[in-house]
């Protein structure tokens, strides 16, 4: 009597079981074999609590007429697991260097304690965090629709490429997905049930997520909207949503208040800011969301041809199921247009104000996506009913993109440079120039030979001193330059780009690989 139950429940879990193993593989192909890249630095000197040592080191070097002769492997001790430090120290430096609110930081930096430093363990942290988003999907999927459009829900999570891609990244963005999605599980059974317990654990998700990264409060500004409207003739129930959405910005407040104290400034941030123009931005607004369902980086015909045909098959289900979808689940079609459009309206309002570029940046989109998840679930379940080839067309492009994704870097990487300046240098003694910027000089160190000098400089000044000090150690000078994707002189300056260093070296070779230009110069014979 009760086997077509249990058969329902073994057939939902062999499918998320394959869904888990597709996504582990995605994940896992090319995990450490890809360069880290100038954020994921960012993570390891700051999870292993040397942010302020950092800062103590760079800053004054600034104001010195001479440069400073220092090798690789003095920064890369600034990259490494140190015994020395604890919770305390990571947390300084967030609060004295950056203000990143400190979860993810924390929680690396535990994680780092017992898995290591390697370039395939601090990212494996991601990729569980992308795995669990699966599950997570499918719950969300239940409450929101049935069993069958869940199943899609996860599908698409297990795929698509934007997970995927920042399932693979040492940063926050997968734990972000993560808690997202479980905060709106928990409200969606309260909704449902009206459990103390639930709404409890919503408002702790939604803390975490807040401590997680500032642009959090955008999905529990949706919730907020959402639930209030859902639920306006409903005063027992608002009451206590709004309880635990007040008891949430209490607990908030843990990490605010000494961040004000601290004076934090929004606009310190320099890359967000100084982009002005509006067409830009509706531009970002249209192509963003497609980045969701296909990421094809390298502008080749082939791929433009194939991003097309992707988005055209999607626009063509989402035809041919809106209407019917709005009618049969206007609550579910609610709640994931609040999650979706909520977030990209309030950077996209920044962005105006602010002369931003906060949706520039794809992985700010993370926040949309928590939205986005039900009506790719949706649309690719009906989908698949009512046009099954345009619906298997369109999931045989995402996964193909989602499986090409992992090779793509996302910035200033520099394993290849460091690599082919290791191979150029022929065990001479050699010298890396760089400007001083903790982002450059750090990410330089990581791949580069322990031997090779690394000297930081602030200005055509201490460039032209260095090549003179250098003259008397270093048999080769490379210059090294990497630039931001949104300004090149966020991360480099005007002075670095000099060709011509004096009689002493003269230029040998030039390379440009992944955001960061390196020029190789040999001593001139007497």
């Amino acid at each position: 009597m009760h086997t077509p139950i249990v058969n329902d429940k073994a057939r939902n879990i062999f499918f998320l079981l394959c869904l888990f193993a597709l996504g582990a593989f995605l994940r896992l192909n090319n995990l450490a074999e890809r360069s880290l890249w100038t954020d994921e630095f960012f993570t390891l000197f700051q999870s292993s609590g040397h942010a302020v040592d950092i800062k103590n080191l760079l800053d004054p070097l600034s104001g010195q007429h001479a440069p400073a002769l220092f090798k690789a492997r003095d920064f890369k001790t600034f990259l490494k697991n140190d015994s020395s430090k604890n919770i305390q120290d990571v947390t300084r430096g967030l609060l004295y260097t950056d203000t990143h609110p400190p979860l993810y930081f924390w929680l690396m930096h535990i994680w780092m304690k017992v898995c290591g430093d390697g370039v395939w363990a601090i990212r494996l942290f991601s990729v569980l965090a992308g795995l669990a988003c699966i599950l997570l999907a499918y719950l969300v999927g239940v409450y929101l629709f049935n069993k069958e459009i869940a199943r899609f829900c996860a599908l698409f999570v297990s795929v698509s490429p934007f997970a995927v891609r920042y399932s693979q990244e040492a940063r926050s963005y997968a734990l972000i997905m993560a808690l997202g999605l479980l905060s709106c599980f928990f409200i969606l059974r309260f909704e449902k049930y009206n459990k103390k317990a639930d709404i409890f654990y919503f408002a702790i998700v939604n803390t975490l997520g807040i401590y997680t990264h500032y642009f959090y409060a955008f999905v529990a500004l949706a919730q907020f909207i959402y639930f209030t409207f859902a639920h306006r003739r409903d005063d027992a129930k608002l009451k206590k949503f709004y309880l635990a959405f007040l008891g949430s910005l209490l607990l908030i407040s843990g990490w605010a208040i000494p961040v004000l104290l601290e004076g934090y400034n929004f606009r310190n941030i320099e890359w967000i800011f100084g982009f002005p123009g509006i067409l830009n931005k509706i531009g970002y607004l249209c192509t963003g969301v497609t980045r969701f369902l296909l990421i094809f980086d390298k502008p080749v015909m082939l791929q433009s041809f194939l991003l097309v045909t992707g988005i055209s098959c999607f626009i063509y289900i989402i035809f041919r199921s809106v209407k019917d979808g709005a009618k049969e689940y206007p609550r579910a079609f609610f709640f994931s247009l609040s999650m979706f459009l909520v977030p990209i309206s309030g950077m996209f309002l920044i962005d105006l104000a602010q002369h931003g570029a906060l949706l520039m940046q794809e992985r700010f989109w993370v926040f949309s996506f928590l939205g986005f998840i039900p009506f790719a679930g949706y649309f690719l379940a009906r989908g698949l009913s009512k046009s099954k080839p345009i619906t298997i067309i369109l999931l045989g492009l995402i996964l193909a993109s989602s499986f090409t994704i992992n090779k793509v870097q996302f910035g200033p990487a520099p394993k290849y440079t460091s690599g082919w300046i290791n191979k150029e240098s022929g065990h001479k003694n050699s010298a890396v120039i760089v400007y001083n910027i903790r982002s450059a000089v750090l990410a330089q160190s990581y791949y580069l030979d322990d031997e090779i000098y690394l000297i930081p400089v602030s200005d055509n000044r201490q460039l032209e001193k260095s090549i003179e000090v250098l003259s008397l150690y270093a048999e080769k000078i490379f210059i090294a330059r990497h630039y931001h994707r949104s300004d090149s002189s966020l991360m480099d300056q005007p002075f670095m780009a000099v060709r011509d260093i004096g009689p002493k070296f003269k230029l040998e070779k030039e390379i440009q690989k992944d955001d960061i230009s390196v020029s190789e110069y040999i001593k001139c014979a007497l």
